[in-house]
């Protein structure tokens, strides 16, 4: 991938300061490489699979357990015995009760 940056060079830094000028930023292309890694910890895939697929399981066991609930509330059961656990989001790679 190729980017244009605008830098300062210190020659026109210093020739700015002698006429009294603000400087002029010079146009400099930067070529950048990027790539995934395909191992991580020793494991095949990387990161952010392992952590989607771990959100797609506590999303499926939210739904799961919502299901069972209103399945026994459709049923006619006492719900003031029901443990519902709380709800977690992950933001940022932590997970917040």
């Amino acid at each position: 991938m190729s980017l244009y940056d605008l830098r300062y060079t210190h020659a026109e830094a210093a020739r700015a300061a002698r006429a009294g000028r603000r400087p002029a930023p010079t146009k400099t292309l930067r070529r950048i490489t990027s790539w995934q890694p395909r191992v991580l910890d020793g494991r095949d895939g990387s990161l952010a699979v392992e952590i989607a697929t771990a959100e797609g399981r506590a999303r499926l066991q939210g739904r799961l357990g919502a299901q069972r609930i209103r399945g026994l509330h459709h049923a006619g059961h006492d719900m003031d015995d029901v443990d519902i656990p709380p709800v977690r989001h992950r933001h940022g790679g932590l997970w917040h009760a």
